[in-house]
Protein backbone atom coordinates (compact mmCIF):
# COMPACT_ATOMS: atom_id res chain seq x y z
CA UNK A 1 0.00 0.00 0.00
CA UNK A 2 2.51 2.48 1.08
CA UNK A 3 4.67 2.23 -2.84
CA UNK A 4 1.09 2.20 -4.39
CA UNK A 5 0.71 5.80 -2.51
CA UNK A 6 3.86 7.03 -2.93
CA UNK A 7 4.05 5.98 -6.74
CA UNK A 8 3.48 9.23 -8.93
CA UNK A 9 2.04 7.38 -11.62
CA UNK A 10 -0.69 6.27 -9.14
CA UNK A 11 -3.71 8.80 -8.77
CA UNK A 12 -6.43 7.15 -7.04
CA UNK A 13 -5.64 4.01 -4.72
CA UNK A 14 -9.17 2.15 -3.80
CA UNK A 15 -8.31 -0.70 -0.93
CA UNK A 16 -10.72 -3.19 0.76
CA UNK A 17 -9.56 -4.42 3.90
CA UNK A 18 -11.32 -5.66 6.98
CA UNK A 19 -9.33 -3.41 9.17
CA UNK A 20 -9.28 0.62 8.97
CA UNK A 21 -6.48 2.40 7.23
CA UNK A 22 -5.00 5.38 7.93
CA UNK A 23 -6.41 8.32 5.85
CA UNK A 24 -4.27 9.41 2.73
CA UNK A 25 -5.28 12.18 -0.29
CA UNK A 26 -5.00 9.24 -2.80
CA UNK A 27 -6.49 6.65 -0.71
CA UNK A 28 -10.36 5.51 -0.60
CA UNK A 29 -10.65 3.26 1.73
CA UNK A 30 -13.57 1.37 2.25
CA UNK A 31 -14.12 -1.00 5.17
CA UNK A 32 -15.48 -4.72 4.55
CA UNK A 33 -14.29 -8.38 3.76
CA UNK A 34 -13.46 -8.77 0.48
CA UNK A 35 -16.13 -11.40 -0.18
CA UNK A 36 -18.79 -9.08 1.13
CA UNK A 37 -20.71 -7.83 -1.87
CA UNK A 38 -19.90 -4.41 -1.30
CA UNK A 39 -16.40 -4.97 -2.17
CA UNK A 40 -16.62 -5.72 -5.61
CA UNK A 41 -18.79 -2.52 -5.81
CA UNK A 42 -15.59 -0.36 -4.58
CA UNK A 43 -13.06 -2.01 -6.83
CA UNK A 44 -15.20 -1.68 -9.66
CA UNK A 45 -13.18 -0.79 -12.88
CA UNK A 46 -10.30 -0.44 -11.88
CA UNK A 47 -6.98 -0.44 -13.98
CA UNK A 48 -5.03 -2.58 -11.82
CA UNK A 49 -6.54 -4.99 -8.76
CA UNK A 50 -4.14 -6.59 -6.29
CA UNK A 51 -5.66 -9.54 -4.94
CA UNK A 52 -3.90 -10.10 -1.65
CA UNK A 53 -6.63 -11.22 0.38
CA UNK A 54 -6.81 -14.83 1.74
CA UNK A 55 -7.07 -16.88 4.35
CA UNK A 56 -3.73 -18.22 4.91
CA UNK A 57 -4.67 -21.45 7.49
CA UNK A 58 -6.92 -23.94 7.81
CA UNK A 59 -9.87 -22.73 9.30
CA UNK A 60 -13.96 -23.62 9.28
CA UNK A 61 -15.02 -21.52 5.72
CA UNK A 62 -11.37 -20.80 4.52
CA UNK A 63 -11.77 -22.53 1.50
CA UNK A 64 -15.60 -20.76 0.40
CA UNK A 65 -14.16 -17.48 2.03
CA UNK A 66 -11.34 -17.60 -0.55
CA UNK A 67 -13.51 -18.34 -3.50
CA UNK A 68 -15.69 -15.54 -2.24
CA UNK A 69 -12.84 -12.93 -2.57
CA UNK A 70 -12.09 -14.17 -5.65
CA UNK A 71 -15.73 -14.06 -7.08
CA UNK A 72 -15.92 -10.51 -6.12
CA UNK A 73 -12.25 -10.09 -8.08
CA UNK A 74 -14.21 -11.16 -10.92
CA UNK A 75 -16.97 -9.01 -10.31
CA UNK A 76 -15.20 -5.88 -10.19
CA UNK A 77 -14.11 -6.43 -13.69
CA UNK A 78 -10.64 -4.67 -13.71
CA UNK A 79 -8.07 -4.14 -16.23
CA UNK A 80 -6.00 -6.63 -15.08
CA UNK A 81 -5.35 -8.28 -11.87
CA UNK A 82 -2.46 -9.48 -9.48
CA UNK A 83 -2.20 -12.32 -7.65
CA UNK A 84 0.14 -12.77 -4.75
CA UNK A 85 -0.27 -16.75 -5.23
CA UNK A 86 2.63 -19.38 -3.26
CA UNK A 87 5.11 -21.54 -3.77
CA UNK A 88 3.36 -24.12 -1.96
CA UNK A 89 1.19 -24.56 -5.66
CA UNK A 90 4.25 -26.70 -7.09
CA UNK A 91 3.76 -28.70 -3.99
CA UNK A 92 6.55 -30.68 -1.89
CA UNK A 93 7.54 -33.85 -3.60
CA UNK A 94 11.04 -35.91 -3.72
CA UNK A 95 11.02 -35.49 -7.19
CA UNK A 96 10.81 -31.88 -7.36
CA UNK A 97 14.18 -30.05 -9.64
CA UNK A 98 15.68 -27.45 -7.46
CA UNK A 99 15.10 -24.93 -8.02
CA UNK A 100 11.69 -24.92 -9.72
CA UNK A 101 11.12 -23.07 -12.92
CA UNK A 102 7.52 -21.82 -13.96
CA UNK A 103 7.56 -24.31 -16.13
CA UNK A 104 7.44 -27.22 -13.42
CA UNK A 105 3.72 -28.20 -13.41
CA UNK A 106 1.53 -27.53 -10.25
CA UNK A 107 1.35 -30.27 -7.66
CA UNK A 108 -0.43 -29.27 -4.89
CA UNK A 109 -0.08 -31.91 -1.73
CA UNK A 110 -3.41 -33.23 -0.69
CA UNK A 111 -2.87 -32.60 2.56
CA UNK A 112 -2.20 -28.86 2.10
CA UNK A 113 -5.74 -27.32 0.95
CA UNK A 114 -4.27 -23.75 1.13
CA UNK A 115 -2.13 -24.49 -2.20
CA UNK A 116 -4.86 -26.17 -3.86
CA UNK A 117 -7.07 -23.13 -3.06
CA UNK A 118 -4.31 -20.47 -5.09
CA UNK A 119 -3.88 -22.92 -7.76
CA UNK A 120 -7.83 -22.61 -8.32
CA UNK A 121 -7.76 -18.60 -7.92
CA UNK A 122 -4.78 -18.45 -10.45
CA UNK A 123 -6.44 -20.92 -13.01
CA UNK A 124 -9.83 -19.10 -12.40
CA UNK A 125 -8.23 -15.61 -13.02
CA UNK A 126 -5.76 -16.16 -15.94
CA UNK A 127 -8.84 -17.84 -17.61
CA UNK A 128 -10.76 -14.67 -17.20
CA UNK A 129 -8.49 -11.61 -17.07
CA UNK A 130 -5.07 -10.50 -18.31
CA UNK A 131 -3.15 -11.72 -14.56
CA UNK A 132 0.24 -11.89 -13.12
CA UNK A 133 0.13 -14.60 -10.67
CA UNK A 134 3.33 -14.79 -8.28
CA UNK A 135 4.24 -17.54 -6.60
CA UNK A 136 5.85 -15.94 -3.52
CA UNK A 137 8.22 -17.98 -1.48
CA UNK A 138 7.69 -17.61 2.25
CA UNK A 139 8.09 -14.08 3.65
CA UNK A 140 8.91 -13.33 7.10
CA UNK A 141 9.75 -9.10 8.43
CA UNK A 142 8.59 -7.13 11.27
CA UNK A 143 5.51 -7.62 9.80
CA UNK A 144 4.83 -11.24 9.03
CA UNK A 145 2.01 -13.03 10.36
CA UNK A 146 1.86 -13.55 14.00
CA UNK A 147 1.67 -17.55 13.03
CA UNK A 148 4.37 -17.14 10.84
CA UNK A 149 6.35 -15.83 13.63
CA UNK A 150 6.01 -18.42 16.14
CA UNK A 151 7.01 -21.23 13.29
CA UNK A 152 9.94 -19.57 12.95
CA UNK A 153 10.20 -18.92 16.09
CA UNK A 154 9.80 -22.77 17.30
CA UNK A 155 13.10 -22.89 14.76
CA UNK A 156 15.44 -22.10 17.87
CA UNK A 157 14.23 -25.08 19.55
CA UNK A 158 14.51 -27.67 16.99
CA UNK A 159 14.58 -27.49 13.00
CA UNK A 160 11.66 -30.49 11.73
CA UNK A 161 12.99 -32.33 8.30
CA UNK A 162 11.33 -35.43 7.03
CA UNK A 163 13.99 -38.38 7.02
CA UNK A 164 15.65 -39.04 3.89
CA UNK A 165 13.90 -36.49 2.24
CA UNK A 166 16.00 -33.44 1.06
CA UNK A 167 14.44 -29.90 2.50
CA UNK A 168 14.98 -26.65 0.74
CA UNK A 169 12.98 -23.56 1.64
CA UNK A 170 13.49 -19.88 0.74
CA UNK A 171 12.89 -16.56 3.19
CA UNK A 172 11.94 -13.40 1.27
CA UNK A 173 12.10 -9.92 3.27
CA UNK A 174 8.45 -8.13 3.04
CA UNK A 175 9.99 -5.28 1.67
CA UNK A 176 11.25 -7.48 -1.08
CA UNK A 177 8.02 -9.08 -1.33
CA UNK A 178 6.13 -6.33 -1.35
CA UNK A 179 8.50 -4.72 -4.23
CA UNK A 180 7.90 -7.26 -6.65
CA UNK A 181 3.63 -7.39 -5.84
CA UNK A 182 4.27 -3.21 -6.85
CA UNK A 183 6.22 -4.07 -9.76
CA UNK A 184 4.06 -6.55 -11.46
CA UNK A 185 1.14 -4.46 -11.36
CA UNK A 186 3.00 -1.52 -12.72
CA UNK A 187 4.44 -3.38 -15.62
CA UNK A 188 2.51 -5.18 -18.46
CA UNK A 189 3.25 -8.43 -17.22
CA UNK A 190 1.07 -11.63 -17.38
CA UNK A 191 1.64 -15.39 -16.33
CA UNK A 192 3.17 -16.93 -13.45
CA UNK A 193 6.39 -15.14 -12.05
CA UNK A 194 8.48 -16.78 -9.15
CA UNK A 195 9.20 -14.66 -6.35
CA UNK A 196 11.35 -15.89 -4.10
CA UNK A 197 15.54 -15.82 -3.12
CA UNK A 198 18.07 -16.95 -5.41
CA UNK A 199 19.37 -18.93 -2.43
CA UNK A 200 17.52 -21.68 -0.09
CA UNK A 201 18.87 -23.30 2.99
CA UNK A 202 18.17 -27.42 3.93
CA UNK A 203 17.20 -28.15 7.76
CA UNK A 204 21.05 -28.29 8.84
CA UNK A 205 21.61 -24.30 7.43
CA UNK A 206 18.56 -23.36 9.27
CA UNK A 207 19.72 -25.01 12.51
CA UNK A 208 23.06 -23.38 12.17
CA UNK A 209 21.33 -20.07 11.51
CA UNK A 210 18.77 -21.03 14.58
CA UNK A 211 21.59 -22.38 17.09
CA UNK A 212 19.15 -25.45 17.34
CA UNK A 213 19.49 -29.07 15.59
CA UNK A 214 17.49 -31.19 13.14
CA UNK A 215 14.87 -33.53 14.42
CA UNK A 216 14.32 -36.30 11.47
CA UNK A 217 11.10 -37.95 11.54
CA UNK A 218 9.40 -40.52 9.33
CA UNK A 219 7.20 -38.97 6.89
CA UNK A 220 3.61 -40.61 8.83
CA UNK A 221 5.07 -39.69 12.28
CA UNK A 222 5.98 -35.81 11.55
CA UNK A 223 2.40 -35.01 9.95
CA UNK A 224 0.94 -37.04 12.53
CA UNK A 225 2.79 -34.81 15.37
CA UNK A 226 2.63 -31.66 13.70
CA UNK A 227 -1.76 -32.15 13.40
CA UNK A 228 -1.81 -33.33 16.88
CA UNK A 229 0.06 -29.93 18.15
CA UNK A 230 -2.19 -28.39 15.95
CA UNK A 231 -5.53 -29.61 17.70
CA UNK A 232 -4.01 -28.96 21.29
CA UNK A 233 -3.08 -25.11 19.97
CA UNK A 234 0.83 -25.66 20.98
CA UNK A 235 1.26 -24.60 16.69
CA UNK A 236 -0.40 -22.49 14.19
CA UNK A 237 0.97 -25.23 11.67
CA UNK A 238 -0.61 -28.81 11.16
CA UNK A 239 -0.02 -31.59 8.81
CA UNK A 240 -1.32 -28.96 6.00
CA UNK A 241 2.24 -27.18 6.35
CA UNK A 242 4.40 -29.81 7.75
CA UNK A 243 3.82 -31.71 4.35
CA UNK A 244 5.79 -28.84 2.58
CA UNK A 245 9.07 -30.00 4.23
CA UNK A 246 8.46 -33.17 2.21
CA UNK A 247 10.77 -32.33 -0.75
CA UNK A 248 12.17 -29.43 -2.06
CA UNK A 249 10.83 -26.45 -2.07
CA UNK A 250 13.21 -23.66 -3.84
CA UNK A 251 12.00 -21.43 -6.41
CA UNK A 252 14.00 -20.10 -9.84
CA UNK A 253 13.42 -15.91 -9.77
CA UNK A 254 14.82 -15.71 -12.60
CA UNK A 255 11.81 -15.04 -14.96
CA UNK A 256 11.03 -12.19 -12.32
CA UNK A 257 14.39 -10.56 -13.10
CA UNK A 258 13.95 -10.62 -16.99
CA UNK A 259 10.37 -9.61 -17.28
CA UNK A 260 10.12 -7.30 -14.21
CA UNK A 261 13.01 -6.09 -13.51
CA UNK A 262 13.02 -7.45 -9.66
CA UNK A 263 15.48 -9.00 -7.60
CA UNK A 264 15.38 -9.58 -3.95
CA UNK A 265 18.24 -7.30 -2.22
CA UNK A 266 18.00 -10.15 0.64
CA UNK A 267 18.98 -13.74 0.97
CA UNK A 268 17.02 -16.22 2.58
CA UNK A 269 19.88 -16.78 5.26
CA UNK A 270 20.17 -12.89 6.15
CA UNK A 271 16.33 -12.84 6.44
CA UNK A 272 15.94 -15.71 8.81
CA UNK A 273 19.22 -14.94 10.52
CA UNK A 274 17.66 -11.01 11.19
CA UNK A 275 13.99 -12.63 11.94
CA UNK A 276 15.23 -14.77 14.82
CA UNK A 277 17.53 -11.67 16.14
CA UNK A 278 14.62 -9.73 16.41
CA UNK A 279 12.79 -12.36 18.04
CA UNK A 280 15.40 -13.37 20.67
CA UNK A 281 15.25 -9.52 21.17
CA UNK A 282 11.56 -8.76 21.76
CA UNK A 283 11.64 -7.72 18.58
Amino acid sequence: MRRLLEDPAVTVVRSVARRPLPPHPKLRHTQADLAAPRAAKALSGVAVLWHLGFALWREPGAAAANRAATRSVLAARPGRVVLASSAAVYGAWPDNPCPLTEEAGPRPNPECPYASQKLEAERILLGEYPTAVLRICAVLGPHADPRVGRAADAYRLAVPAIRGTAQRLQFLHEDDAAAAIHLAGMSGFTGVCNVATPDWLAAGDIARLAASRVISLPRTVLLGLAETARCLRISPFGADRAVLLSGPLALDPARAARELGWRATLGSAHVLRAFLARSRAGR
